[in-house]
């Protein structure tokens, strides 16, 4: 048992689902690198203390994300996990982002190694899914917020606050996407779980998932327990969880911010910041692994106005670099680490 689950494991992170967002990623990014190519500008580019400054103060943005998402598990598995066991499901995770579709992410992964952890089954699906539920609705209140910010700003002649970019049919269909996604785990968590629970009793009871019906029925059982408890909450407890994600969604956001900085005199970190709002939200609901080739170009295409001609592409592989193969590499070291302990 313990070999086939191994198997079935190992199943999620197949040669070809690393080699194909690499090869994507790469590609997209040699040909926009290329295509605006300029010697003479990336020769003026000033490497000094600057650069090097807020390069550094991206890598510790880029920590902090990582400890906030650390600290969000161990909240929600009532610190059931150390801090050694919450790091190594956390790059887990972002690796299982990294090779499966955007739109579905790590959440089977984090699923399967939150419970050979050893939380129970209901519980690792409730933090997966509470998880996702946090993560959608950072984008959900911030988009409508900043555009009524920017509204107001412009009403009363502030540009500093002026929204310059409406929101096209893509993101508003990526918006309705993450809207619906997170009406769906608010329901199946916290109004209606047994409806939740014998949903996936019908799905096993197909004739090639039977085999793990008694499973999917623990899992309905234990995600009912843990639901009662998670509506039992107090509400400080949810103000914590939010800020928390809040912290570390806006970490990974201002890691942009930092390479601008690093290159550029300055810039509107205002408008900055809910373009990058933007392109998150059509990344999230990206079919591409990791959202890979598609985040090249949307970088290029919707940050290219805040540096100079030519730098887009570079900074756009400076900052993959940090936020997509940054956990490829930490993720296969600390996957057989992983296997190893759990799978003996």
């Amino acid at each position: 048992m313990v070999t086939q689950n191994k198997i079935s494991f190992l199943k999620y992170f197949s040669t070809w689902r690393i080699i194909i967002p690499i090869a994507l990623g790469l590609s997209i990014s040699a040909y926009m690198i290329g295509r605006s190519f300029d010697a003479e500008m990336l020769s003026q580019l000033d490497w000094g203390g600057k650069t090097i400054f807020w390069i550094f103060i991206a890598v510790l943005c880029l920590l902090l994300r990582d400890f906030m998402n650390m600290l969000r598990l161990r909240i929600l598995t009532q610190r059931k996990l150390s801090w050694n066991q919450s790091f190594q499901n956390i790059m887990l995770w972002e690796f299982g982002n990294t090779v499966m579709p955007a739109f579905i992410g790590g959440a089977g992964v984090a699923l399967i190694t939150i419970h050979k952890t050893g939380v129970p089954l209901g519980r690792s699906t409730a933090v997966v899914m509470i998880s996702s539920l946090l993560d959608e609705l950072y984008f959900i209140i911030l988009i409508p917020l900043l555009l009524l910010v920017g509204y107001i700003g412009s009403s009363y002649g502030n540009s500093a606050l002026a929204v310059g970019l409406t929101p096209g049919w893509i993101v508003w269909g990526g918006y309705i996407y993450l809207s619906c996604l997170a009406l769906f785990l608010s329901v199946s968590i916290f109004v209606l779980p047994h409806f939740f629970a014998k949903l996936l009793r019908r799905i096993f009871s197909l004739k090639f998932l039977r085999r793990w019906k008694g499973r999917a029925n623990r899992m309905g059982h234990d995600l009912k327990l843990c639901s009662r408890e998670m509506r039992g909450e107090p509400l400080g407890f949810w103000v914590k969880l939010f800020f928390v994600t809040l912290v570390a969604w806006t970490s990974r956001l201002f890691i942009i911010n930092c390479l601008i900085m690093a290159f550029m005199p300055g810039v509107d970190h205002f408008e900055l910041y809910y373009r990058q709002l933007y392109m998150w939200v059509i990344m999230l609901a990206s079919p591409t692994p990791g959202a890979s080739g598609i985040a090249e170009w949307i970088f290029s295409d919707y940050l290219g106005m805040f540096v100079i001609a030519g730098l887009a592409p570079v900074l756009a592989l400076i900052w993959r670099l940090l936020t997509f193969y940054y956990y490829l590499l930490v993720g296969s070291l600390v996957m057989p680490v992983w296997i190893r302990r759990v799978f003996k």
